[in-house]
């Protein structure tokens, strides 16, 4: 198979595929090589290639290849492809072998050949059973468990998990604090106190946990040690000793820009008006004071020559246009003065907070080797210090030397600086010494690509990617000058670079559209050194499509009055991820053709991936959409254990178990799938006096159903008693209570992996602790644990992940789900001290701090920062589009803040949004849509099948192909039904907006307030309106209220804002062959008839019905054209409200007549699909 290093499928299990170009090249076992390989160009396929010819090469053992990965789940694809065909090499003929064999770039010998059959039975009697292909985690942990003495550990020690961290650092900052009383250390009390009033209690542990993990600050040459303040300053750039006082140097005449300042006053003083007199005056004081007189006069000085925010005064700048100019020289004068106090202020806050930082740190390092846990971050800067430490690393690295030949690194644009550290020990000896022990070459491969480094928060930069390659580029130039000048008879080896352009993953107009992208944000925004390489795609149809943004109603930021569990989500997001579920469901049940496999198919629910930027609500709404609409789908690829509402309901069980009178837990326990009640059943069998708990009230019920939940909670109880969590757990899912399967009913099969977790956390919580069940409830709730699945358990699923989980993966159908949102504006940074001749410099963590203290190098560190963020999201872009085998859509939503200014112009929704040159195409469910490329024909499912059945026994008519169904009419929303002919003039836009936005209020609040306590609608609407239109004045607000309450107080109105009225009933119905589909504001169904009612809130209501416009009546006649004809039989009444007066105008049905007889004269109809 010709060319075809294939990353979408796996094909034949050990096939091989020939390599060619580039791909031959890179494999070559001699030559040290640095590969940079775009998505999907068989990165994997070359690498496993690379094993193999290593492994292949005389005099190679399989123990002396050491392979490092960036995710587990590579090193586990990479390992199952080398056994897979060394495993078919062993029984293979000669000729087929040979053909691999030369497929590889390998020598078609006899020799080689018989070499080839053994090495499955070598790589089984490596060391551990197998090749050495890990994580660099996983590589850490081993040599720490090979060294534990020199690497200062203990014997026996194990990765820390999230849930022991997050319970270790509470003890820790316990007896931080014990100590610190104990001893009468109120700096450290004070310091922690005055963080938590700063910045909240959560921000303490964040910024202790974060003062852990700055090990490089307390250990080593130049670690930091107390006092911190000077060292702080200097780092600063201040002097070590400097004080506020100081700042008064910069109020001189010689620092000062005086000129500048008499300029202004010159200019003032000519403006003989009050305002410029009290600027000249206050020029003229600051000027008459001495530095430390000045100093103290920038409070308040500022504020009579240029505005609150620091702008020029407007009227002064008309007068005198130098002003502006002067003020700008004055202002930089000052920033100088006020940057200096902020720093003085940040180095007297911060230092105290270090010197905590630095206990803690101590502590923690303490009580992780007192329990015996080592972080993950730990793992590798001991793995690092320990090959670098001097003394021991010598040999160490000697040990190392002897074991491992050739180093292959996967990913290395995703390795971190303390991970290259390993790397760099590992290999330095490659190319210095001997650089060829026993004469055999020793050889580097590495594979990365620089568009891809997305995990700069893990700490991994692709800067480290471009400076590793250089220092082994220099390494390796250096040795063949050596060899060159000392032994001419041995080849000098340089660094040989390749890079892998050529797609067997997508489509060639999804890449096209790649190529576009990168062109538009400018490929110097993904930190790219030098011009990518267009990508090279397969010839086979592929389509990119844009989908229309979608928008929350104006005014409705979250609470919409929903009574659905997630009404508290935004709407915006709630409309996006019914629309994306509404939408996968079209493609399930009408077909969506992918053209890769053989013989093409439609998709099914495990083509397609949905991504998003960021872990947040949305995917898990996405998730919960899909599934309502019957969607196959898998859950969030991570979730916190204790989230899922199958760990919820299991751990209130063993609430209730360990505490039988917790009224609250026994509740949620009745309601739960595990017993089955309603909350009817609750109400019904539950209520009692206030004084009796709920438990001891069940217990005396004679209530049947009651007695029976009580002898079942009965059994839990005495089980409690002696059985350990994980035995009654066991009992809750498989014994009689059979709670697995109820969960499931009820929660879907999705709900298996969390209670499989949770089981797991009991055993994890049984081999470390005496049993107790009180015990792991309190364990459990202290640690924030979570759930990670393995994206090759989803099977037939619909997957739902981050685009960070997705890397490595890819489907034929991939949709961005937020490619609306801006880029994340929240960085971290901190300052950096730089020491000549110390090396790289030290990185000192900071708390979040405000705006007013990000100065000077703060700043140029948070611009730094800041830049790299951007970058990054470019990266993440690529990555995200670069996923798509065949079909990429691209989507996401605004809120009503960001409605009117629309996405983000750095939003991937905004720079992809001008590549599509063609025209909008009408989509029936986002109403807009853009398209790139193509998609491939329709697959009739099951053709040849169909025409052998006709071709037997069916009749002509049978067979005769009908013609195309009628297609619906467009919706016709009541709201646009006829033109507004009223005689008053269109209003201005900036009072037509207020005026909207008064009706949407007014609207919202009558929709929310009928169900509300007569007695509690005043204080609930001024409460809601403070929250949704904050920006009103309080009068306006007022005002809003008082148009409601006039309307909900008058009796005429009661019945339609009953308890039998509903509010904001969608309705749709065809009339005459016209769709016609919108929402009522109020709606009455009574046996009898229906009463609808639409809400007007304009300020000059008509006084009778001969005044009402006329698209007034035609609207009120479309809402009951389309009633009559869903509640046949029934008196349709319609009636308008002006909330204004308020009045209630009824509209007789001949006063509707003329407007019901023109629906089905429309012509309107929906255009045809673009694709057919």
């Amino acid at each position: 198979m010709a060319g075809t290093a294939r990353c979408g499928g796996r094909g034949v299990s050990g096939a091989v595929y020939e390599l060619k170009g580039e791909q031959r090249l890179a494999v070559e076992p001699e030559e040290c090589v640095w590969l940079s390989a775009s998505a999907g160009t068989g990165k994997t396929q070359v690498l496993s290639a690379r094993v193999l010819r290593l492994l292949l090469q005389p005099g190679n053992h399989p123990s002396q290849l050491l392979c490092l990965t960036f995710t587990k789940a590579g090193a586990a694809e990479m390992a199952v492809r080398v056994n897979e065909v060394l495993a078919r090499w062993v029984r293979l003929d000669e000729t087929t072998l040979g053909k691999e064999l030369v497929y590889l770039g390998a020598r078609n010998t006899p020799e080689i050949r018989a070499r080839a059959r053994t090495l499955f039975a070598s790589v089984l009697d490596c060391p551990g059973g197998g090749l050495r292909i890990e994580t660099i985690h996983a590589f850490a942990q081993w040599l720490l468990s090979a060294f534990p003495q020199e690497a200062d550990i203990q014997p026996g020690s194990r990765a820390m998990e999230d849930r022991d961290r997050d319970l270790l650092a509470r003890e820790v900052l316990a007896e931080l604090m014990v100590a610190a009383q104990a001893q009468g250390d109120d700096k450290t009390t004070h310091a922690l106190a005055q963080l938590s009033l700063d910045k909240g209690p959560d921000a303490v542990i964040g910024w202790l946990m974060k003062c852990a993990a700055a090990s490089h600050l307390w250990y080593g040459d130049r670690a930091w040690q107390p006092p911190m303040r000077g060292r702080l300053l200097a780092a600063l750039g201040l002097p070590a000793d400097a004080k506020v006082e100081d700042a008064a140097q910069y109020c001189t005449d010689e620092q000062f820009d005086v000129g500048a300042l008499r300029c202004c006053h010159a200019i003032f003083t000519a403006w003989d008006t009050k305002t410029g007199r009290a600027g000249a005056d206050a020029i003229a004081a600051w000027l008459a004071a001495d530095p430390a007189g000045r100093m103290a006069l920038l409070d308040t000085f500022p504020g009579a020559i240029m505005t609150k925010a620091g702008a020029p005064l407007a009227n002064v700048a008309k007068r005198d246009e130098s002003y502006a100019q002067h003020l700008a020289l004055v202002q930089v004068s000052m920033a100088r003065v006020t940057d200096f106090i902020a720093l003085i202020e940040l180095a007297d806050w911060l230092a105290p907070l270090l010197e905590v930082g630095r206990k803690f740190a101590f502590l923690s390092d303490e009580a992780k080797a007192r329990e015996g846990f080592v972080d993950f971050d730990d793992q590798i800067r001991k793995a690092a210090e320990l090959l670098t430490r001097k003394g021991m690393a010598p040999w160490i690295r000697y040990k190392l030397d002897r074991q491992f030949d050739h180093i292959l690194i996967d990913e290395a644009q995703d390795t971190n600086a303390q991970q290259w550290a390993i790397i760099h020990a590992l290999i330095d000896d490659f190319f210095s010494g001997e650089g060829a022990r026993d004469g055999k070459l020793r050889t580097i491969f590495t594979v990365g690509d620089y568009k891809q480094a997305i995990f700069r928060f893990q700490g991994t930069s692709p800067e480290n990617f471009q400076a590793a390659k250089e220092r082994v580029r220099k390494e390796m130039e250096g040795a063949a000058v050596n060899a060159e000048q000392l032994r001419a008879n041995i080849r000098p080896r340089r660094l040989e670079e390749y890079g892998l352009d050529r797609s067997f993953r997508t489509a060639k107009p999804v890449l096209e559209f790649v190529d576009k992208a990168i062109d538009a944000v400018g490929w110097q925004r993904f930190g790219l050194k030098q011009e990518p390489s267009p990508h090279i795609g397969q010839e086979r149809p592929g389509q990119v499509t844009l989908w229309n943004y979608v928008t929350g109603p104006d005014g409705d930021d979250g609470d919409s009055g929903d009574t659905d569990d997630d009404s508290w989500l935004a709407r915006h997001d709630r409309m996006l991820a019914e629309k994306i579920a509404l939408q996968v469901k079209h493609w399930m049940d009408t077909g969506y053709p992918l053209a890769k496999p053989d013989p093409p198919r439609n998709a099914t629910p495990g083509d397609v991936m949905i991504l998003v930027r960021k872990r947040k609500e949305l995917a898990s709404l996405i998730v919960a959409r899909l599934y309502a609409a019957g969607v196959p789908v898998a859950g969030v690829d991570r979730l916190r254990l204790g989230n899922p509402l199958a760990v919820k309901d299991l751990l209130v069980a063993l609430r209730f178990a360990a505490q039988p009178l917790d009224d609250l837990s026994l509740a949620n326990l009745l309601v739960s799938p595990l017993i089955g009640w309603s909350q009817e059943d609750l109400l019904e069998y539950g209520y009692r006096d206030r004084k009796v708990r709920l438990w001891d009230h069940l217990r005396k019920s004679e209530a049947l159903r009651a007695a029976e939940t009580a002898g079942k909670l009965r059994d839990l109880l005495r089980l409690a008693d002696y059985e350990p969590v994980q035995a009654l757990l066991h009992w809750i899912l498989v014994g009689p209570w059979r709670g697995r399967r109820k969960l499931v009913e009820r929660l879907g099969r999705e709900a298996n992996d969390p209670i499989d977790e949770l089981l797991n956390a009991a055993q994890a919580y049984a081999a470390d602790h005496t049993a107790s069940l009180q015990g792991f409830i309190q364990w459990f709730d202290a640690g924030d644990g979570e759930l990670k699945r393995e994206a090759g358990e989803n099977a037939d699923l619909v997957r739902v992940m981050t685009v960070h989980g997705s890397k490595g993966l890819q489907a034929p159908i991939v949709i961005l789900a937020d490619a609306a949102g801006a880029p994340g504006d929240r960085v971290d940074f901190g300052i950096a001290e730089n020491v000549p001749g110390s090396g790289e410099p030290l990185t000192i963590p900071l708390p979040g701090i405000g705006k007013d203290r990000v100065v000077g190098p703060l700043a140029e560190a948070r611009d730094a920062a800041v830049a790299a963020e951007l970058e990054e999201h470019w990266r993440l872009l690529y990555v995200a589009m670069t996923r798509a085998e065949e079909a990429l859509f691209i989507g996401g939503s605004l809120g009503p803040r960001e409605q009117k200014k629309g996405p983000h112009e750095d939003s991937w929704f905004a720079r992809l949004q001008p590549l599509f040159v063609d025209d909008a195409l009408e989509d029936d469910l986002w109403g807009a849509r853009w398209e790139w490329g193509e998609k491939p024909p329709a697959i009739k499912e099951r053709a040849g099948k169909v025409e052998r059945l006709q071709a037997a026994v069916l009749p002509d008519w049978a067979t005769t192909p009908i013609g195309p169904e009628p297609r619906p009419p467009r919706p016709l929303a009541p709201s646009s039904a006829g033109e507004d002919f009223a005689p008053d003039p269109p209003l201005q836009p900036e009072i037509a907006e207020v005026a909207a936005r008064r009706g949407v209020l007014i609207h919202a609040l009558l929709e929310r307030l009928p169900a509300v306590d007569p007695a509690a609608r005043e204080s609930k609407a001024l409460d809601w309106l403070s929250r949704q239109a904050d920006d009103l004045p309080e009068d306006a607000r007022l005002e809003i209220a008082s148009s409601v309450f006039r309307v909900l107080n008058t009796p005429e109105f009661a019945p339609i804002f009953g308890p039998d009225a509903l509010a904001e009933v969608p309705l749709a119905a065809t009339v005459g062959g016209q769709v016609v589909a919108g929402t009522a504001d109020r709606l009455l169904v009574t046996p009898e008839q229906v009463t609808v009612v639409d809400f007007k809130t304009a300020r000059r209501p008509p006084q009778s019905l001969e005044q009402l416009p006329a698209s007034t009546i035609a609207q009120m006649a479309a809402y009951v054209a389309a009633l009559e004809a869903i509640y046949p039989g029934r008196e349709v009444r319609a009636a308008v409200l002006y909330t204004q007066a308020p009045q209630l105008i009824a509209i007789p049905p001949e006063a509707m007549a003329g407007s019901k007889a023109g629906f089905s004269t429309r012509e309107e109809s929906f255009a045809p699909d673009a694709v057919e």
